[in-house]
């Protein structure tokens, strides 16, 4: 049995375009950011999801995305405010996303992640605001979402589906923890 220790909308719609068969069971943990670097608070978060001691049978797998710019962590947004003091930094300017990947396999934990660069469109502080009002992107990290109708993105290097919240090219790389369970 596969168990997704998130309830990210985006992460369980990746999975079962998979065709994967699984039980989402969120982790509550403690997000808020520590004296560390972006890619130690991404590792530590991932891992913190895995809740190990909830194993029962099976694979636990978790995954976390930060978008980060100018060696910073640009969070969820809060409001109205955060969100157009974010889209308004990364306006013209290139970013980096990366998502983490942890799995648990009652043996190893095991973590990875992938990084995308993502270049964003020179935006009016209009167009900011109406993209907000229009997509309210409060529940995502750089308060933006590359699937959206008119988003910000203008371009990326990388994993598309990393972007969306899940580095779908380290979970392929690790199928032989998790292929086993693929119909289980």
């Amino acid at each position: 049995m596969i168990i997704l220790k998130s309830a990210s909308p985006r992460r369980k719609e990746i999975l079962e375009s998979l065709g994967l068969t699984f039980k989402i069971s969120p982790s509550s943990i403690d997000e808020s950011e520590q004296i560390e670097k972006p890619l130690k608070y991404l590792e530590r978060v991932t891992i913190s999801k895995l809740e190990k001691e909830k194993w029962e049978q099976g694979i636990l797998i978790s995954s976390d995305t930060i978008v980060v710019f100018q060696n910073q962590i640009l969070h969820k947004p809060k409001d109205f405010s955060r969100a157009n003091e974010i889209l308004s930094l990364l306006d013209n300017n290139t970013h980096s996303v990366y998502s983490g990947l942890g799995i648990y396999d009652g043996k190893e934990i095991y973590f990875n992640y992938d990084e995308t660069l993502v270049h964003f469109w020179k935006w009016s502080k209009a167009q900011r605001e109406f993209y907000i009002n229009m997509m309210k992107p409060f529940d995502k990290a750089g308060s933006y979402g590359i699937q959206d109708l008119d988003s910000p993105v203008k371009t990326f290097q990388g994993s598309y589906i990393n972007v969306l919240g899940f580095p779908i090219r380290k979970f392929f790389e690790k199928h032989n923890l998790w292929s086993k369970h693929f119909l289980s």
